[in-house]
């Protein structure tokens, strides 16, 4: 059996410490509401010492448009990450900017971004 459409949402782990979340198609509430799920049960395992996690990588490269309810969701998950002491960043924002809005371009801005998970794993290694 084949799927018509791809998963919305694929994990990785790209590096020692990193966990990556990519996204895929309409990111929205519901999206939105799984990621978070995602990143809790991450945060929950690295804060028993069950993965090595220190950073948290939310990639939107794939991501086509932004519905209601998921850059609230991408905050959170960046409150949830820093309450535990990981940092969360964001993968491929700058080309995902372009095909938003102006309210939704200004809130993804406020995210720490990289272009490719391979500059995130460069600058994260550097300290960036």
């Amino acid at each position: 059996m084949t799927l018509a459409h791809p998963a919305p949402m694929a994990i990785d782990v790209p590096g020692p410490g990193v966990y990556t979340i990519r996204l895929r198609g309409h990111l929205d509430r519901l999206t939105g509401a799984r990621l978070l799920r995602l990143v809790d049960a991450r945060l929950q395992l690295a804060r028993h010492g069950h993965a090595d996690t220190r950073h948290v990588l939310i990639d939107v490269t794939e991501v086509d448009s932004i519905g209601p309810g998921a850059l609230p969701a991408l905050t959170h998950a960046e409150h949830a990450a820093g309450r535990s002491g990981l940092t969360l960043d964001v993968v491929g924002a700058g080309a995902l900017a372009a095909r938003l809005g102006t309210l939704d371009r200004q809130a993804l801005a406020r995210f720490r971004s990289f272009p490719t998970v391979a500059a995130a794993l460069a600058g994260l290694e550097a300290g960036a």
